[in-house]
Parts: structure tokens; sequence; C-alpha cells
């Protein structure tokens, strides 16, 4: 394979040193030539010509990343510039002709037989063309016959050699289209085979790689580049790689393909003759890996035999693998119960001594026992080396010494099959959860969707920053964490994506926590939570994967408005408020409706769009929850069965506020209730218990909710608290009136300014 590789350089660099030196000679013996005829030539005008033809050329020869193409590009620029020289010169030599055709062999020896038939074709249009215009392409004075003859000859010189070049180039595929048993080869073979031109483009296939790259039929597939049919980041790498290595490759590829690890002997091999195909062979061997790695798996399942007593002492000559298995010497005469009761509970232990005198007993048959056994997967922990492993155990009894009956205990150590099957469950689980975010996410608008990853992202970048700031206490900076997370679990909930709102959710339990636990936070405790938050900031590039795979499918746009435009601005921001309200109904089985008829878009505009809509929907979900009551409840006190939310968003007259109304037509603020829970919490004095000035500023503490149960959309007291934290970001502010079993109003204010958040 090195020697072909070899001569294929060989006869391209000849063609290259060829076509410098016909540039020198051709050079000179137009110089010679003039000056013997003494032809009126601009020797600047041609030396210049000369030169850049050179330049041109070495640049052609040293930069061509496809090779293939310098059969036509290169012996085209001599043309070209022989030509020039003429036309430039007024200067036509009756040898014209026949250099040309030697411009064409130099086409020849570059072995691209496409090429150098394009190259024959292109000249010959442009020699025809400058003959009807009058130039004297045979040199002056020639006749037309003696023209023609000429031409002919050189013609009929271009198509000898393109013979030539064409046996030496496309002969090997002529052959494989006519052979049926090569044909039957790609269409009956397991592996995955291919021939690949030198563009990396396929020219046959075989079935099985067809349907690697979804299609049915191999021939639907010639002509696309061969990395595009590999599915997956891991293995488009291992063909990159091999492409690069493609004359004489041979690996071993690795990778994880439908959630099944797969192996593949993979080898590449460039086909004789010039013609810069590459022959691909792929041998799956994932059955025999897979054999193989069975086979470890009982090899290293070691077995451990030993007999116990009624007492549950071990007796003496256990097997020689029991002490390695359970990480302890010295077995005979220990008790099992002792060695496994750091792995299981008092109550387990009791079970497992009943069912230890059942055995003994002999009352059940065996298929019973199996069946109840309460160690067929025991967990165990070895307290003094730390060691954790997966054990099933097996019990039958004998008669041994006067008929005293043992039980006879067989141990298996299963953990490789344990965790096997643990990663096969992690794994079907994140494929179903990746299902369900496809169909959560199909189901979103475009621009709600674009408006909710820029919010994230923003929200991200905040934790980031009071994370890393110093003039934060733990708690302070744990608050504001707090605040952030939770706006974008609101956001997400609100879209419907249950699967990422539920892990913002426990993320946001554990933040909780943390912010009340007593006394400093322990380091580790902070990096586990700055972890998660990276993780979970991780998953937002799998909804923009799965958003490109729709795309892909589709054809359209899916989830990827471009939110630049003022008037779609404000419809984003109406309807994220609309399906806010409608998802806290529908979690709370309410009947609630929102109504934004008094909503002005230069208000919208010239806000603070993130803080104004993470504020409404704060306020909104807190109405929906805390506010507007069941429908039964409602029914009964003589309202309509249906909740109304009411927003007003306007600018004020001098046009420097943002004035926005919230009201709910519920059961208002109950100050009792929210007394006696600031008092337990010690939030106000006892004297302030009547005081409802007081007891409004209470509610917009941090952890204070007067919610009996925690949920995903209240009960965690951290959603009043980000409303007032956002409005001193903005220097807003906020008023509340309320009238028990009638609603509440919230009333905001924010200056305008020029910088929008």
């Amino acid at each position: 394979m090195a020697v072909k590789k070899t001569d294929e350089l060989k006869l391209r660099n000849v063609a290259n040193i060829s076509s410098i030196a016909m540039i020198v000679f051709l050079s000179a013996a137009f110089i010679i030539e003039t000056l013997v005829e003494k032809i009126q030539v601009d020797y600047s005008i041609a030396g210049l010509t000369m030169i850049i033809a050179l330049v041109v050329v070495i640049i052609i020869q040293r930069n061509s990343i496809h090779k293939y193409k310098m059969a036509f590009n290169v012996p085209f620029m001599l043309f070209l510039f022989y030509t020039a020289l003429m036309m430039m010169c007024n200067w036509y030599n009756t040898h014209y002709l026949f250099i040309v055709t030697a411009f064409t062999a130099i086409s020849c020896t570059y072995s691209r037989f496409n090429r150098t038939l394009v190259y024959i074709i292109v000249t010959n249009l442009i020699l025809g063309f400058l003959h009807f215009r009058g130039f004297p392409i045979g040199g002056h004075g020639t006749a037309l016959s003696a023209l023609l003859v000429n031409w002919s000859i050189s013609l009929f010189s271009s198509v000898i050699m393109l013979l030539i070049t064409k046996t030496a180039t496309i002969s090997l595929n002529k052959a494989l289209e006519h052979q049926n048993s090569f044909n039957n080869l790609l269409e009956s073979t397991e592996n995955v085979v291919a021939m690949i031109d030198e563009r990396n483009e396929i020219v046959y296939a075989s079935k099985t790689l067809a349907q690697l790259g979804n299609a049915n039929d191999q021939t639907l597939i010639q002509g696309r580049p061969l990395i595009d049919l590999f599915p997956g980041r891991s293995l488009k790498i291992h063909a990159g790689k091999m492409l690069k290595e493609k004359d004489d490759y041979s690996g071993d590829w690795e990778f994880t393909l439908d959630g099944q690890k797969r192996y593949f002997k993979a080898s590449s091999h460039a086909l004789p003759g010039g013609t810069g195909g590459t022959l691909i062979s792929l041998y799956d061997m994932t059955h025999l890996a897979e054999r193989d790695e069975i086979a470890a798996m009982k090899d290293s399942m070691k077995i451990g035999l030993f007999f116990m007593d009624k007492n549950y002492i071990i007796q003496d000559h256990y097997s020689r693998y029991l002490e390695e298995m359970l990480s302890d010497t010295k077995l005979f005469g220990k008790l099992l119960t002792d060695i496994i009761s750091d792995s299981v509970s008092k109550n387990e232990m009791e079970a497992i001594k009943d069912y230890f005198n059942m055995v003994l007993d002999r009352s059940l048959d065996l298929d019973m026992l199996e069946e109840i056994n309460p160690l067929n997967e025991l967990h165990y922990v070895n307290k003094n080396t730390g060691d954790r492993k997966v054990f099933q155990f097996a019990f039958s009894t004998v008669e041994r010494d006067r008929g005293e009956i043992y039980i006879l205990v067989t141990l298996y150590d299963i953990t490789l099959r344990v965790e096997l099957q643990q990663r096969l469950a992690e794994e079907e689980a994140r494929r179903q959860e990746e299902m369900q975010a496809v169909f959560e996410l199909i189901q979103v608008q475009p621009d709600v969707f674009s408006d909710f990853m820029q919010d994230m992202e923003h929200e991200f970048e905040t934790i980031d920053k009071n994370l890393k700031n110093d003039t934060l206490s733990t708690h302070e900076a744990l608050v504001k964490v707090y605040q952030s997370i939770h706006a974008i679990k609101s956001n997400a909930v609100i879209l419907g994506l249950s699967i990422f709102g539920n892990k913002v959710h426990n993320l946001e339990s554990k933040i909780k926590k943390l912010r009340e636990a007593e006394g400093d936070v322990p380091f580790g405790e902070m990096l586990d939570l700055t972890m998660d938050i990276e993780k979970l900031s991780n998953e937002k590039e799998g909804f923009r994967e799965i958003i490109s795979k729709l795309e892909s499918y589709t054809g359209g746009s899916v989830g990827s408005g471009s939110g630049s435009d003022k008037k779609q601005n404000v419809k984003v921001m109406i309807d994220s408020l609309i399906k806010t309200a409608s998802k806290a109904a529908e979690d709370q089985g309410k009947i609630i409706q929102l109504v934004t008829t008094d909503v002005e878009s230069e208000a919208i505009e010239k806000g603070p769009r993130r803080v104004m809509k993470e504020i409404l929907m704060q306020l909104i979900r807190n109405s929906a929850v805390h506010g507007v009551e069941m429908p039964e409840d409602r029914t009964a006190k003589g309202k309509n069965e249906k909740g109304t939310i009411k927003l007003s968003i306007k600018m004020s007259d001098d046009k420097k506020f943002i004035n926005l109304k919230l009201s709910d037509d519920g059961n208002g603020l109950d100050f009792k209730r929210i007394a006696d829970k600031a008092l337990g919490k010690n939030l106000i004095r006892p004297e302030d218990a009547n005081n409802q000035d007081a007891l409004t500023k209470v509610i917009f503490s941090p952890g204070f909710s007067t919610a009996e149960t925690e949920g995903v959309h209240a009960g965690r007291g951290i959603g009043l608290n980000l409303v007032r934290d956002r409005l001193k970001e903005v220097n807003g502010t906020i008023k509340i009136r309320s009238e028990a079993g009638k609603g509440i109003l919230f009333f905001i204010s924010i200056p305008v300014v020029d910088v929008k958040l």
C-alpha cells in the first residue's frame, strides 16, 4: 500500500515539474523567436505574464486541498498563459495547437479521467471561439486546410491520451458495476462495507451502512459524504480519524449507539490504479465483545460455600473464596447474623432469623423458600474495610453428625450484574426522559421557548455572580441563588417542562434546607450545591440539542424565535402570563381567567421586560394558589365559580413610570394567619400582631409562607421575596390593598430607564 502511495506521489511530482518546466521553456522560446523574427513585443507585459503564470501554478500545486482538481487547474493555467502571450503581443506560433496538446499530456499525468476530459472540451471550445473571432491560432498565413489538419491531429492525440487515462482511472469502477458477486456481497454482508472516492463520497455501500444512515436502499446514499451516515458524536470522531488516514488505516472502535455499547474493527485501503478511491470495511465485533464480557463476569462471580448451624454459627471447612468475598478472615465460629448486621435494619434482621428457622423446619418446599428469601439481594457493607458489594444467598438443609441439621449456604457475588442492571435502568430512564422532553418541547411556542432560554441564561449567570461575590455572606448568597432557582422553576413549570421543572424543584428543596440550617453552611455542602447547579445548567444544552434534532426532522424552526421584534416581545410576555394563570389553575383544580385587556405595548417595550415578567408571574401564581378559592367554595359564597385575575400595565401620564396593577377576586390576605406564622418565626413583635402594615411587610420575607404544604407552585416562601428583591434592582415600589373575602390589589411602579434588564 505504501508503494502504491509513493507511485502516485511520483506521478504528481512529474506533472508538477513538467508544468513549471513548460512555463520556463515556452517563455524562453517566446523571447528567442520574437527576437529572431524581429517582432515588436512589449517585453515588460510579456515578462509580467510569465511571472504571474509561474507563481499561480506553484500556488495551485502547493495549496490544492483536493489534488484531483490539479488535472484541470494546472494545464488550464498553462493554456491561459500561452494564449495570453499571443493575444497581448499579437504573436502567433505555428506550433500553437501542438503545444496545447502537450498541456493535455500534463493533465493526463495527474491520472484523473474526468478532469482531463473537462480540460479537453473547454480548451477546444475556446480554440473554436478564437478562430471564429479571427485569431490565427495556426500561425499567420496558415491555410484553413492546414489549420484543420493540425487541429484534427491535436484533438486525435488528446483523445488517445484520454483513453489511456481512462484505463488507469475508472476501469475498476466499471468492472465493479458489472460484477454481480460484488453487488450480492454488498446486499448480503453483515459488515459495513463502502467504497468512497477522493472526495470521501460514497460510490458503493453495503446495506448495513445504508441502515446505519437510516436508509433502506444502499443506492439512496450514493454520492453522500461517508461521515454524514455515522450517527452520534463519538462515531463521527472515529470516522473522521479514519478518513485522515484512509489510504492505510486500521483501528478498534468502541462507542455507544442507541444506548448499547458497540465494538467495530475498522480498516480502509486505497484502491489500486490511481483512482483516488478507498475501500472501507467495518466488522461488528459487538457479539464477541459481549461474549468476552459475560465470560469475564462469570469468572469474577466467585462463589462462597459454608455450613451454618441452627445458632447461625459458621462451621469449619468453608470455601476458599468466602473470606475474600466477605472481606473478613477466620470466619469459623462467627455468626452470620453478626457479619451482615451492618447491612440490614433491626426489623430486617428479625425477618432473616425467622426465615432461617423456616429453612431448618423444612415445613415449606424449596420453591416457596426461594421466593420469600430475604437475602436474595443483600447490599453488603463491611464496617471495618468499607467494602461494598451485592450478594445473593441461597439456602438448603443437610444432615450431619448423628442426624443434626445444618444449613448449607451458597453465596454469590452479583455486584457486577446489579451494577449492569442499574446502568441499563438508568439508561432506559434517560431515554424515556428525553422522549418526554421532546414531547413537552413540541408543545411550546417557539417565541415563548426562546424567551424562556434567554431568561434562564440570565438567571444562571446571576447565580454564578452571587456565588463568587465575596461581599455576601453564605446565607445571603443562598437567598439570592434560591430566588434565581425559583424563577427558573416557575418558567419551566409554566411551559409544561415537567421533567426539568421537577429537577429544579428538588434543587430548590436542597437550597431551602441549607438556608434554614443553623450556623455556618459546611464548605463541602456548598461545593455539592455548586456542582448540582452546574449539572442543571448543563441540562439546558440538552434543550438546544433536542430543538436541533426536531428542526432537522421537521425542516422548520422549533423553539427558536428571534425575540428581536418589540411587538413580538409584548405578545410573548402576555402569552407567558396567560399560561402562568392557566397552568397554576389547572394544577390547583381551580377555574381562573386572566384579563389583560388594559395593557399598553409602550409600557412593556420601555420597561425592564425580564423583571416585569418575573414579578407578574409570581404574583399571578400567588393569586391562583392563595387568593382565588376552589369553585365549590366560591359558589357557596355567592361568587362565580370562575375566579378572575385582572392585569393592567400602563405608562404614567408624565411617561416617567410604568404602573402595573394586578388584582384578584379571591379571599384577600388572612392577617390572623399571617400574624400566627410570623409570631412563630419571631418575625414580628407581639404588639404588631394586629398591625396590617407590619404584617404586609412580613409576607415579603425570605422563607415566609402561610401554606401548610409545599408544591411546585407555592409553599417555599420565596416567591414574594423574589418580587421584593427584583423591584429593588430596578428601584421600583409595591403597594398592597386587601379586603377580606373580596380579593387583593397589587400596585407596582417602576421608573423608566434607558437600559433594559
